[in-house]
């Protein structure tokens, strides 16, 4: 009996975090991961699959990940970024990278390259103070138990990878909060994300103008410390 309520409880947990943290799927198709042209192609949702074949796909003539991705539970985005900054691999955002995607795969990269309308666009992350936990009291108790952890993992992992931390949260100040009703997001520009620790930005187009906009909804631009601009 004690082993069914285990399992149970395991169930409910996972089943929470993964609701939590991720985007609504909406109509996203089922993630695809290929290899195009030496690089690994993840397109698609983050899922414990998906990350699985990355790895298996992995060879000595890969050179980078690309990215097509609208983000997913917060430890499958970090231990898909863990991964690519442990084998010092660049990464290529193929269309967009949102959520997780943004937050923990895309700054792990040794290099980041940008087209000209690449996406790359946060929401929030373990830290953010408006968690939205249930009413239900059990399903309350382990949201809190899984948070905790993420803000623990959170914290090691950018300290890792040489990112400040707030990156994930920092469009949640005050300042930002008339876009809270309209925008599904925010997105920073090349000198903000330097800010944050990511200097290692190429653009591949000489020029990166990235839509104002995710799958319809509108995401807003920080261009500079504390501008509602």
């Amino acid at each position: 009996m004690k082993k069914i309520i285990s399992i149970t409880i395991l169930i409910i947990i996972l089943f929470l975090a993964f609701q939590f943290f991720n985007n609504k799927k909406e109509n996203y198709p089922e993630t695809k991961v290929y290899i195009s042209n030496n690089l690994i192609i993840y397109d698609g949702n983050l899922t414990p699959e998906a990350n699985e074949m990355v790895k298996k796909l992995y060879n000595k003539n890969i050179i980078g990940l690309g990215l097509n991705c609208p983000g997913g539970e917060i430890n499958l985005g970090m231990d898909l970024g863990e991964w690519v900054y442990d084998n010092s691999l660049d990464i290529y955002i193929k269309n967009y990278a949102f959520s997780s995607a943004a937050n923990y795969v895309f700054p792990a990269g040794k290099n980041i390259f940008l087209y000209k309308n690449s996406m790359v666009g946060w929401h929030g992350g373990a830290t953010q103070k408006n968690t939205n936990l249930s009413d239900i009291i059990l399903e309350k108790i382990f949201m809190r138990n899984y948070i905790k952890k993420a803000r623990i993992r959170e914290k090691k992992y950018f300290e890792k990878i040489h990112i400040k931390q707030e990156i994930t949260t920092y469009g949640q100040k005050s300042q930002f909060q008339k876009f809270e009703k309209d925008y599904v997001g925010w997105t920073y520009s090349l000198n903000m994300m330097k800010y944050f620790g990511i200097k290692n930005i190429i653009l591949i187009d000489n020029i990166w103008n990235p839509p104002m906009e995710f799958h319809g909804k509108k995401i807003f631009s920080i261009d500079s410390l504390d501008s509602c601009d």
